[in-house]
């Protein structure tokens, strides 16, 4: 009498399916995200902020309640601010918005235009915008020409 028939299966084999079935429900999803964002909207603006080292406490100062301000902004996806290790006073403000419109009306906003003009003052400001894009039709096209 064995117990194989109520015993689930086990073992190296096993366990590969399992990751392979969730690897594959993983890039289903994530295809289907990429679909439903292709052309969804969403602008992302990577602004980049040089500072002099006697400046940066006072950028710093300026930009905390630009932050937190934008944050709470209906519209606003992602504010964040990065740095790198070895660039201590090379910062990327890494913004994602829902519309362009929730990016026109945070611009007019007093956070907004209190701050950033000081801002302005305190480093040099290069501004990068993307937008969404809908790599297949982008792909389809490409193999058409």
């Amino acid at each position: 009498e064995g117990s194989m028939g109520n015993t689930p299966p086990t073992g190296p084999l096993v366990a590969s399916a399992a990751v392979a079935l969730a690897s594959l429900a993983y890039v289903q999803r994530t295809r289907a995200r990429h679909a439903a964002h292709a052309t969804d909207g969403r602008v992302f603006l990577h602004v980049t902020f040089e500072v002099k080292p006697s400046n940066q406490a006072a950028f710093l100062a300026e930009f905390a309640p630009l932050l937190v301000a934008s944050c709470a902004e209906p519209g606003c996806i992602k504010y964040q601010m990065t740095t790198e290790k070895d660039m201590p006073n090379a910062f990327v403000l890494i913004e994602e918005w829902a519309s362009d419109e929730a990016l026109a009306r945070h611009q007019t906003l007093p956070h907004f235009t209190t701050h950033v003009p000081k801002m302005e003052q305190l480093a040099k400001i290069t501004v990068h915008r993307y937008e969404t894009c809908n790599v297949a039709a982008l792909a389809a096209a490409q193999s058409k020409l």
